[in-house]
């Protein structure tokens, strides 16, 4: 049977354990989920150092501003207020304030807030960085949280971009040209500070405390956690998508494989069945042809597979119904190929194929070889004649040949009475001869009714047949008939009955004699069978042959073509061939010649 081979091409991944994936895309997502986590406290520490920048910015500014003051004259509170109300104006800023160590507000950006206590934990904090720190705190009575910066409040310390020492020198000494009496006295000294709402109290520590609204801040931070959360969900939904997808595709390789284990083990039994398939599709073309068909039908697989089965088989044609039957079970017996002299008797069955749907999608037609079979059955009615002939026989053989004694012994006494050269003598004579006749005919159907037991014993094969042949060797030098035989046995004894297989011998040496009335040859073989401990002997002559309308019978008793035969030696031949439970078959052609061939168990 022919088939197109089909390659599946799947990725290597396809192969691979779904723990494997499954490993994989929980690394994937520790790493995205990593690196998010990551990414979001930069954006949170790159947020802190801005706010804290943006906190010491605004110091600076304070600071620049109340040296500013400085410069232009002398500041007091109210000046020093207004200045941290304008640095507050800014919307990002929740508040400014300017308290001393004891924790009392000098500047607010909530003017009533002046003047109280402010109680922070790091103002009192000794190791205060002079750049400051910052926590985070929540707004009172909000949800909003505020990034408050703490730091040292020194407008007029050398260094750090600083009021330098130059500019306090200036500032502490009065101008010499051009400056009204008691103006030095007005202006104060660069080292004062503020006193409580309106001098300069030196050698006070200040601290500044500036909080930043973070509602900008936590909004990004928010959509960033969304945003990793979102990331997060899409890489779960891709490993379960690709988990899914793995799975499915080992379904479907493992699918796939089945079939193609399934397919190759159909093509494989469907190859190797004695019965013959042919498989059609909905429009008639021949889908499947295994080796069966092949031998059946003369044709091969590459001549019919993908033809209409009309144009390659039209001897299968009645087997195809009518459209309007398209779902008819067709059983019937054929011959293939018919006008062969071997064909097959075959029994065959065409079947509709039909879907789910019970729509017929094309047909199957098998073929059963039922020529052995057919051959059996002719044997068993022969044999059921033989039987029935043989018990026949017995009755009459044992009823006739009494009188037929009584009529011999009529005979002759007539006959002693007249002179031989009489007419009465010659008919009594002829009388003798015919009862004489009779007699040995019931004696062969007697011995065939009732034949005796086998005497089976070891016999030597080559002398034997040597001995068999001498019988017939000056009958076959007056026809001119050559005589060969050979013998390729690797033993040289076979278990028979000597005298009954003789006797076989001898009958299809004088038949094949009768044949080759011209001469000819006769050729004697005996071999090993195809089955172990079995021989076969062959006996082939060059005459006249049997005719095909006639070969089946020759074996039936009382058939013959000879006029004077009784139709029983072929009949015998084949009884005593089956009583040592061996075969004998016949094959002849008209005008070459036929060749008996008998097989008898070791």
């Amino acid at each position: 049977m022919k088939k197109k081979k089909t390659t599946i091409v799947t990725s290597p991944f396809a192969y691979a354990s779904p723990w494997i994936l499954a490993t994989a895309i929980g690394m994937l997502i520790a790493i995205v989920f990593f690196f998010a986590i990551n990414n979001l406290q930069r954006e949170k520490r790159i947020m802190t150092e801005s706010l804290f920048n943006k906190g010491q910015a605004i110091i600076r500014f304070i600071g620049a501003g109340t040296r500013a003051s400085m410069m232009m004259g002398a500041p007091n509170t109210q000046q020093f207020q207004h200045l941290i109300e304008q640095a507050a104006g800014e919307s990002s800023i929740v508040y400014i304030a300017v308290a001393d160590s004891a924790g009392k507000i000098v500047a607010h950006s909530t003017p009533g807030l002046v003047g109280t206590d402010l109680d922070h934990p790091l103002l009192a904090d000794p190791d205060r960085s002079p750049i400051g720190k910052y926590h985070i705190i929540s707004a009172q009575g909000t949800n909003h949280k505020v990034f408050e910066i703490v730091a040292p409040f020194k407008p007029f310390m050398r260094g750090r971009g600083y009021l330098s020492m130059r500019h306090q020198q200036t500032l502490q000494q009065p101008e010499k040209a051009d400056r009204p009496a008691g103006e030095d006295a007005a202006r104060p000294s660069a080292c004062q500070t503020f006193s409580g709402t309106g001098s300069w109290l030196p050698g006070k520590n200040l601290s500044i405390v500036v909080g930043l609204d973070m509602t900008e801040q936590d909004k990004i931070i928010r959509q960033d956690r969304y945003h990793m959360l979102y990331m997060s969900i899409a890489m779960l939904l891709v490993a379960i998508g690709g988990w899914i997808a793995l799975l499915t595709a080992q379904s479907y390789r493992t699918s796939q494989k089945t079939i193609m284990n399934m397919r190759a083990f159909t093509d494989q039994l469907i190859s190797r069945l004695p019965v013959g398939i042919i498989a059609t599709n909905a429009e008639g073309h021949i889908q499947t042809f295994n080796s069966a068909a092949a031998k059946f039908t003369g044709k091969t697989p590459e001549q019919t597979i993908g033809h209409l089965q009309t144009a390659v088989l039209p001897q299968i044609r009645q087997l195809i119904p009518l459209a309007e039957n398209d779902r008819e079970i067709i059983d019937t017996e054929i011959l293939l190929p018919p006008d062969s002299p071997t064909a097959n008797h075959l029994h065959v069955s065409s079947v509709p194929i039909t879907d789910g749907q019970s729509n017929t999608i094309g047909r199957v037609m098998l073929m059963y070889d039922v020529t052995e079979i057919k051959k059996l059955e002719a044997q068993v009615r022969r044999h059921d004649r033989f039987v029935a002939l043989g018990k026949m026989a017995a009755g009459v053989a044992h009823e006739v040949r009494n009188p037929l004694s009584s009529i011999k012994g009529f005979a002759t006494l007539l006959g002693s009475r007249f002179p031989a050269a009489s007419e009465e003598g010659e008919a009594a004579r002829l009388l003798i001869t015919e009862v004489e006749r009779l007699n040995r005919s019931i004696t062969e159907l007697l011995t065939y009714a009732r034949p005796l037991p086998l005497a089976m014993a070891e016999v030597e094969i080559k002398p034997f047949i040597e001995e068999s042949l001498k019988l017939i060797q000056s009958d076959a030098r007056e026809l001119g008939v050559a005589v060969h035989h050979e013998i390729s046995l690797a033993r040289h004894q076979a278990r028979l009955d000597k005298d009954r297989l003789n006797q076989v011998l001898l009958n299809l040496y004088l038949n094949s004699l009768q044949a080759m009335e011209h001469g000819g040859k006769l050729e004697v073989s005996v071999r090993e069978g195809n089955q172990s401990n079995n021989i076969e002997i062959s006996v082939r002559d060059t005459g006249c042959g049997i005719a095909e309308d006639i070969l089946e019978r020759v074996m039936d008793p009382y058939f013959t073509t000879k006029p004077e035969g009784t139709g029983l030696g072929l009949a015998m031949v084949y009884k005593i061939i089956d009583e040592h439970g061996g075969t004998i078959k016949i094959a002849s052609k008209k005008g070459e010649g036929t060749t008996v061939t008998i097989t008898l168990p070791g």
